[in-house]
């Protein structure tokens, strides 16, 4: 069970992203979309975005992985390189996604990071499920969070696992978005994925 502050918090920094359009927000917002199966847009993995494939090193966050022999990740060809996503199916969507981030909210915790993405869930959608396991990034602890998700007018169920680690108030996040059907065999890619995180130095 969350307590009660955790979850004032937690509403607290969604309504801040929401900001003054939140009523729109609370509609169909970017929270909304991120959980229903709508995320990366068409054209993701399209020029001028970059591809990688083998192994990935961000020298902004400080970290290395690799991307599964046969996969092509992609990122953003805006804005400061984070990481990468992989779609694994446009229909049913699936994707895979390896983020890093400055915890502007200072949630401190991985557990107070999924708590706001919980907060999120339950602004919009349904929320079937949430577990934990422990986890951890190249022997940084954290933890391993599985929701089960139904949004508003569809029948879909969406599987959301995600691998969150805190390190030097960044966020470390391996996020896979999938279907029941495909959880099964998506999953298998994340788990190859994690033994090869490594930390490496920061280069500004």
């Amino acid at each position: 069970m969350h307590h009660p502050h955790q979850l004032l918090t937690a509403t607290v920094a969604v309504l801040a992203v929401c900001g003054a359009a939140a009523t729109q927000c609370a509609r169909a917002g970017p929270l909304d979309a991120q959980y229903c199966g709508a995320e990366p847009a068409p054209g993701f993995d399209l020029s001028p975005n970059h591809a990688h494939t083998g192994r990935y090193v961000n020298a902004v966050y400080g970290y290395a992985v690799t991307i599964p022999a046969g996969l092509t990740g992609y990122s953003s060809a805006a804005g400061p390189q984070r990481g990468f996503g992989i779609v694994l199916s446009w229909a049913p969507r699936a994707y895979l996604r390896v983020d890093a981030a400055y915890d502007a909210f200072y949630s401190i915790t991985a557990d107070a990071v999924h708590m706001r993405d919980v907060v999120g869930v339950r602004l919009f959608d349904t929320l079937l499920s949430d577990q934990k396991n422990p986890a951890a990034l190249a022997h940084v602890p954290g933890g391993r969070y599985l929701m089960r998700v139904r949004c508003p007018g569809s029948a879909q169920v969406y599987v959301h696992e995600d691998v969150i680690v805190m390190r030097r108030r960044e966020i470390y996040r391996l996020d896979l978005q999938t279907v029941p059907s495909r959880y099964a065999s998506d999953v298998r890619l994340l788990d190859a994925m994690l033994p090869t995180w490594r930390w490496v130095p920061v280069r500004h």
